[in-house]
């Protein structure tokens, strides 16, 4: 009987993570899928990294430090064992990761993980319902950062282990640099709290002052003093992590790339790097999780955890209020505030440790219920292909209109929509696309690939007046009805078009 009731209470700490996995089963949609299979497959092939750029027409042979190398080996290998469905599989268990570290990092009980993960499944669906990218890693490897950090305190040589994650982390997503800011904000709070906690002599266990304020300049340096070793340390791992960012095959190029891309004016037509539009459902999202971090905020005060609580939830309040005006930020912000959000999950704990469990359960078993039913029949993810990978994109694409370029050799001079360019370069290598997602920030020389392009797609630069003959494009952007009225003037003419994209050829004079 105790052997059944182990079993079923291990099953029950199990469940909230399967229904995490099953709820972030997604069929891959990335629109850069295509080159990031590519890279990967270029490294398998020849057992080096691909450094020029081969695969598009714009800036050729530009020499780019690739910040996701290593992600587009996984990807691949991923791929090549299991096709897209391994993505799909890859994306939901490098999902259900996350979940687990930032909920150990909480300490998050069942009932917490019961309340919250829904919650938090539901913020997250933007980044997880493209399936996996790098993206997914570097917050999986953002829950491992902080994990660490809640451990220091019980073993604080663990600590260490930061420097081989971010000798890891440079290579697998630009974001590093976002992982390592939040690293010295945990080290820069952690070291005022010990100095408020010194300075103002405060007892631990009630959180309030035991003597009158009482602050000199001696008695900031007999703080320091007492705690000069543990600084010490912090400060020599936090040196050692950033030393470990330049050891890659790029060297310290891919570094000086991440520093060139902040705050780069070419951000502004990435809609990641845009704030959530007002009323939109991203924006009432923000608003309901603020309304969370307050309510948090107030019971950890009435609790007298504030301080305590403060070094690990610093850096998810700054990068919520930095989400305010550049989405991309939302989503570790989301999982970073995982210990206010169970603060509220406990405020509307029942009494009752058995109550408590019987809740939990009954809540489990109809979110796995739920998550069954949401994502069967599991075979639409088994069987995925391409052409399902066109239908659900937010451009969608068509075989047949690439087949149409291949068969009447319309694959050169060639301008080619941004968001097919990896979906080309990995299954039509035949057709060299204009530019893709790899180059929305690539200078060289002060020239910019993608504002040149974006300059026509918006029809602020005549198409007519540059060297392309063949324009395949979607019909949603400007220069389509550009082309349409050259079409009309016997300028241009439109020889192929489907629900999807529209293929224009210019007419010789």
């Amino acid at each position: 009987m105790k052997g059944i009731r182990r079993f079923f209470d291990n099953v029950i700490k199990v469940l909230p993570y399967l229904v995490v996995f099953i709820f972030s089963l997604y069929q891959p949609s990335d629109p850069d899928l295509g080159w990031h299979l590519k890279y990967g497959q270029y490294f398998w092939q020849n057992g080096k990294l691909l450094l020029n750029n081969t695969f598009s027409t714009m800036m050729p042979n530009y020499h780019w430090a690739n910040t996701s190398w290593l992600t587009d080996i996984i990807s691949y290998t991923a791929y090549h064992l299991g096709g897209l469905f391994g993505l799909t599989v890859l994306g939901a268990l490098v999902v259900a990761l996350t979940f687990y570290f930032f909920a150990k990092a909480s300490r998050m009980s069942l009932w917490e993980q019961t309340i919250i993960f829904p919650i938090l499944l539901y913020l997250e669906m933007p980044v997880n319902s493209v399936s996996f990218r790098g993206q997914q890693l570097s917050l999986l490897l953002v829950g491992v950062l902080f994990y660490l950090i809640s451990l220091y305190e019980k073993r604080p040589k663990l600590l260490w282990l930061t420097i081989l994650l971010f000798w890891i982390w440079v290579d697998i997503d630009g974001e590093f640099l976002l992982g390592y800011v939040l690293f010295v904000s945990w080290v820069g709070l952690y070291i005022a709290k010990k100095f408020v906690e010194r300075v103002f002599i405060i007892d631990r266990k009630e959180e309030k002052l035991r003597k009158r304020f009482n602050l000199s300049l001696s008695k900031i340096k007999l703080v320091f003093f007492q705690e000069k070793k543990e600084i010490g340390i912090l400060l020599a791992i936090l040196v050692l992590s950033f030393l470990a960012t330049m050891i890659t095959p790029f060297g310290d190029r891919l570094l000086l790339s991440t520093f060139f891309y902040i705050g780069s004016p070419l951000l502004k037509d990435i809609e990641e790097y845009l704030p959530f539009q007002m009323y939109s459902l991203g924006w009432w999202n923000e608003i309901f999780v603020g309304v969370l971090i307050i309510f948090g905020l107030f019971i950890l005060f009435f609790r007298g955890k504030f301080l305590e609580k403060m070094p690990i939830l610093g850096g998810g309040i700054l990068l919520y209020v930095l989400s305010l005006q550049v989405l991309r930020y939302a989503w570790p912000a989301f999982y970073l505030l995982f210990p206010l959000l169970a603060m509220t999950a406990s405020f509307l704990k029942p009494d009752g440790k058995k109550l408590t469990k019987n809740i939990s359960t009954m809540f489990l078993i109809i979110f796995f219920a739920a998550a069954v039913w949401s994502r069967y029949p599991f075979m639409q993810y088994i069987n995925f292909n391409w052409n399902g990978y066109c239908r659900i994109q937010v451009l969608p694409c068509s075989a047949e209109s690439a087949e149409f370029l291949i068969n009447h050799h319309l694959n050169h001079d060639i301008f080619s929509l941004y968001g097919w360019g990896g979906w080309l370069i990995w299954n039509y290598p035949q057709i060299k696309p204009t530019i893709d997602g790899r180059m929305h920030l690539w200078v060289q020389n002060g020239y910019s690939a993608f504002t040149d392009y974006y300059a026509i797609e918006q029809d602020m630069k005549d198409i007519n007046t540059t060297s392309y003959d063949v324009a395949y494009i979607s019909s949603d952007k400007p220069v389509y009805n550009r082309l349409m009225q050259l079409t009309e003037e016997k300028e241009w003419k439109l020889v192929y078009k489907d629900q999807a994209a529209s293929i224009f050829i210019r007419n010789k004079k």
